[in-house]
């Protein structure tokens, strides 16, 4: 029998303190350049800018645009917040929200350039998903040129053991995906940092087996069924 060896695939999304200022990001001050790590900082739009300033010397990191349940369910909020965050650089490609939003207006998300949208669920799509996505992949294409893929809070305290303290145990599954919010909002800002710091050193230590991608990352990884392209940016944590 074949093994899959395709290693893991790990997105690490991290929300902004709660009562963030423009100036001041404890977050990315401490823990950016701790290890080669890809990270997306998640943001709401009155700091993406700063967002965009922080992160803009760490290579391989990326800016999401923190969406909430209500701008996602009123397309007219959803449209202003979504042409704000446009102007900004270009604007982001992938966007977070918790829980498990309502999504009628997934074509209006492709229309201003969002291509990943992570959610903590998914709820009745109506249909399902017109691409079939890797095995071992919780994410789906409901609409053309959105892939929408779905979050854990922080991996369970006895996986969380075992990634960190390097004891064995149960392994991520070669070629599963995982991405990882890591949301201030709801386990406070402190706890944020410290699951933050863990799982970037947990990942810069791994030499086989773990690939650290962005969340903007994952359409492109997505087409070629979860593996490399030639020339990819993607890259396997060293």
């Amino acid at each position: 029998m074949r093994m899959n060896r395709a290693p893991a695939t790990v997105v690490i999304c991290c929300g902004t303190p709660k009562n963030v200022r423009a100036a001041d990001f404890p977050l990315f001050k401490d823990v950016t350049g701790l290890a080669d790590v890809p990270v997306t900082w998640v943001c709401r739009r009155d700091v993406m800018a700063a967002a965009l300033d922080a992160a803009g010397g760490a290579a391989g990191h990326e800016v999401a645009l923190e969406l909430n349940a209500m701008q996602l369910a009123c397309r007219p909020a959803l449209r202003r917040e979504l042409a704000a965050a446009r102007d900004l650089a270009g604007g982001p490609t992938s966007a977070v929200a918790a829980g498990m939003p309502c999504l009628d207006h997934r074509a209006l998300l492709v229309e201003h350039g969002i291509q990943t949208l992570a959610v903590g669920g998914f709820a009745q799509a109506g249909r399902s998903s017109r691409r079939p996505p890797p095995a071992g992949w919780q994410c789906r294409s409901v609409v053309w040129g959105l892939w929408e893929v779905q979050t854990v809070p922080r991996p369970p305290r006895p996986a969380m053991a075992w990634m960190l303290a390097g004891l064995g145990g149960p392994r991520l599954a070669p070629g599963s995906l995982t991405v990882v919010h890591v949301d201030p909002a709801t386990i406070g800002d402190r706890q944020a940092k410290l699951d933050l710091e863990r799982l970037v050193h947990w990942i810069g230590r791994q030499r086989s087996g773990v690939r650290a991608v962005r969340l903007g990352d994952l359409p492109q990884l997505l087409r070629s069924g979860g593996q490399p392209e030639s020339g990819s940016i993607l890259r396997q944590a060293a």
